[in-house]
């Protein structure tokens, strides 16, 4: 049981491919009788945004629960859809990435085994942006690391695809919201010192795309300050 959230803000030249995507997998993992559903969380959509998400509320295939919000940092919507969830395990999924399903069931079955959190390798693509065209220049499997209490509260290690037990988020609380980019490792750091149990999967979570516009992942400053906050 899963409640896979994304957060979304501009994001309308992602959304047809996300449908896509998002389509295929709930066909997925219904098929192999996973209770799951699509929270979606539309920051301040546009027209064109909100006729997107209309057809994903419309798409019978797609097991989904549209919220629309006024804009909000990412880590405030991550928390509101842990509160919106309906079911005890959660995961994100950003609108630019591709999640495996494979993964998610992987994943699953450590979590009911008494896991905290589950962290995956994955295929890392980056690109530049030239003119108006993005440039893959990186491709890249990522390596998981078994988890180990001082090196994952030095770093993050545990990647983009993670999921965690709604128990867990009790345990060590929200997300926290003044961070843009770090907040992430901030509750992993958190996690780490409160000796939730970690779990690395060897299966492949996913595509993460830097796009030559993504903060996260791309050494910028303001990350770099905020993971000095977070190791202080």
């Amino acid at each position: 049981m899963i409640s896979i959230v994304t957060s979304l803000y501009n994001s309308n030249k992602y959304l047809d491919k996300y449908i896509e995507h998002i389509e295929e997998f709930s066909i997925y993992l219904t098929q192999n009788k996973i209770q799951h559903e699509f929270l979606i969380i539309s920051n301040s959509p546009n027209e064109e945004e909100k006729a997107k998400l209309d057809a994903i509320k419309n798409n019978e295939n797609i097991i989904s629960k549209i919220i629309t919000c006024e804009r909000e940092s990412l880590y405030a919507t991550w928390n509101r859809g842990i509160r919106e969830s309906a079911y005890p395990n959660i995961t994100f999924w950003n609108v630019d990435d591709l999640r495996f399903p494979n993964a998610i069931i992987g994943g699953l079955n450590k979590l009911r085994a008494g896991a905290d959190i589950v962290y995956f390798p994955f295929i890392y693509k980056r690109y530049v942006r030239f003119l108006d065209f993005s440039i893959l220049v990186k491709i890249k499997v990522t390596k998981t690391v078994e988890f180990d209490k001082k090196l994952f509260m030095t770093g993050m290690y545990v990647g983009p695809f993670f999921m965690v037990s709604k128990k867990a988020v009790s345990e060590i609380g929200n997300f926290d919201e003044t961070f843009k980019i770090a907040g992430d490792f901030d509750w992993m750091v958190r996690a780490a010192k409160a000796n939730l149990r970690f779990e690395k999967s060897d299966i492949l979570g996913g595509i993460f795309t830097n796009d030559g516009t993504s903060l996260s992942g791309s050494k910028n400053t303001l990350q770099q300050e905020e993971n000095k906050t977070i190791l202080l």
